[in-house]
């Protein structure tokens, strides 16, 4: 039944939404989760240094962020044409997948990138979309500038303007642009307050080839293993239908791909590759959201959320377990 009144836009929906959200919060109060910031960054230090000595607020401030980053998504998938109906499952699956990671940079990162892949869906048929590629490789900038693993995301505007646009020199040279621009900021503030040196050293020495360092347990093998099946059955599902979807349907589905091909890339040389995995969320929910939306047997899909749900759950309180 869950799933079947998320497929709608009823009101019934977004309470059940919302009371999922509000009971992984009050999950994260209870077992106190410490912040993962890097307290070494040269310019965001001071306040990396405030949510880690203080977690209630660090939780607080993670919940606001994944309603409205959860919300934004949704409306951004529903304005753009990638479902055919409105559905509040992607927001749904999203508080899922988020819920298990700690504050970090890469939920900053991933919602700058929840813009981007905004701007690019807006590309649909623009015959001159300069400033929706300047503000892509803007965006990325500054993601990059927050965690340097983000330039790998920069991949995105040039698979963008192959499926949306025209190949020519304004729309490859405008990204690039819009790229560099945080930097001259970030390079300006680093002059100014004479640290420069630290801040290239930074950024130069962050980006090292490093294969995934997950600790697995067995709530995180069962949660992975459940999400993966989910992955799986979902591209296959999209495979035997992508040519049935709308124009704009497909293409923005091209680009999710591109997007976790370059997440999955970043995955190789990033240091906490627990947390990373928040940066798969946007293509998996969406993914995942079109493969609850057309698959036919209900005791399947309805069987599978639930056992997504209770291994959430069961992730979330095993450090309870195990203390």
């Amino acid at each position: 039944m869950l799933v079947k009144t998320l497929k709608t836009n009823r009101p019934s929906a977004y309470i059940a939404f919302f009371v999922f959200a509000v009971v992984f919060f009050l999950l994260d109060i209870i077992i106190g989760t410490t912040p993962s910031l890097a307290s070494d960054h040269p310019i965001f230090s001071s306040l990396s240094s405030f949510f880690i000595a203080h977690s209630v607020w660090s939780t607080v401030l993670l919940f606001v962020i994944s309603l409205l980053m959860a919300m934004g998504w949704n409306n951004a998938l529903s304005e753009r044409g990638v479902f055919k109906n409105a559905t509040i499952i992607p927001a749904f699956l999203f508080i899922i997948l988020s819920s298990v990671f700690s504050l970090s940079s890469f939920w900053i990162c991933t919602f700058i990138l929840l813009f981007v892949m905004n701007k690019l869906m807006l590309c649909f048929q623009q015959e001159r979309p300069y400033g929706l590629l300047f503000d892509s490789g803007f965006l990325i900038g500054l993601a990059t500038i927050i965690n340097p693993i983000c330039i790998f995301f920069f991949i995105l505007t040039y698979v963008a303007i192959v499926v949306y646009s025209t190949i020519n020199w304004r729309n490859l040279l405008i990204p690039v642009i819009g790229l560099f621009t945080p930097f001259i900021f970030a390079w300006t503030y680093g002059f100014y307050f004479d640290s420069l040196l630290v801040l290239n050293d930074y950024y130069s020495n962050f980006i090292k080839w490093s294969p995934p360092n997950i600790e697995y347990s067995l709530p995180i093998l069962i949660w992975s293993t459940l999400l993966l099946l989910l992955f799986l059955f979902a591209i296959r599902e999209l495979v035997q239908w992508l040519t049935m979807k709308s124009l704009r349907s497909r293409k923005a589905f091209y680009v999710f791909f591109a997007y976790s091909i370059c997440a999955f890339i970043g995955l190789f040389f990033v240091h906490d590759s627990w947390n990373y995995l928040l940066l798969f969320a946007l293509p998996f929910t969406v993914l995942s959201a079109n493969y609850f939306l057309f698959i036919e047997k209900r005791w399947w899909y309805e069987s599978l959320f639930i056992l997504i749900l209770i291994s959430t759950v069961y992730l979330q309180l095993a450090p309870l377990f195990q203390a």
